[in-house]
């Protein structure tokens, strides 16, 4: 009986061991999408300078995002791939109003459910002395992972004030620049 038990744990080991799986650390990215002029068109960008600390436990996707944070320089961002004018418009424009003098924007992922191959993630955004929480949805397939969610900026009270003065530096934006923004976190997964 004594080696029967013994034999199960190993095999609950071994099993364990090989689903268990966590995020490539070098591999995350994330990218957004904001919206301009009446008919809502879509601008693309990414923050390319971000310093993440993942949760401690990495047997399973939801314990290496449960704890897990990052700060984003609002100056690493890259607009649609490459525009310079669009990426200056959102750093000098967009977040100088947003954010204090500066400053970044952190998010931290409190709760986390894992399902089978998909999840949603709870994130916390704060943004000067201000916070919301955001869901993420998220799918691993074919060893990526890829979660989306939308922030409404009106939460922050900067976000009038931002909104409209990347609305007036940028004249294709026709006096309008949405307060919601698409999010979307991808990376490869390492078993």
């Amino acid at each position: 009986m004594k080696n029967v038990a013994l034999s199960v744990t190993a095999s609950l080991f071994l099993l364990s061991s090989i689903n268990a799986a966590t995020l490539k650390k070098e591999s995350i990215r994330v990218n957004f999408e904001g919206y301009k002029t009446e008919e809502m068109v879509g601008v693309k960008g990414e923050f390319k300078n971000i310093q993440y600390k993942l949760g401690k436990d990495t047997k399973s996707i939801a314990g290496t995002l449960k704890g897990a944070s990052a700060i984003i320089a609002p100056n690493s961002v890259d607009m649609e791939e490459g525009n310079e004018e669009i990426t200056k418009n959102i750093i000098n424009a967009f977040f100088a109003t947003l954010l204090p003098k500066n400053g970044n924007v952190q998010v931290n992922f409190r709760d986390v459910v894992e399902g089978n191959n998909k999840g949603v993630i709870s994130a916390q955004i704060t943004i000067g002395n201000q916070s919301t929480i955001i869901p993420l949805t998220y799918m691993v397939n074919n060893n990526k992972f890829e979660a989306h969610g939308q922030l409404d900026l009106h939460v922050f009270n900067n976000a009038n004030k931002a909104l409209k003065a990347l609305s007036d530096a940028a004249p294709g934006h026709g006096g309008i620049s949405w307060p919601l923004v698409d999010i979307v976190v991808t990376a490869d997964i390492q078993k």
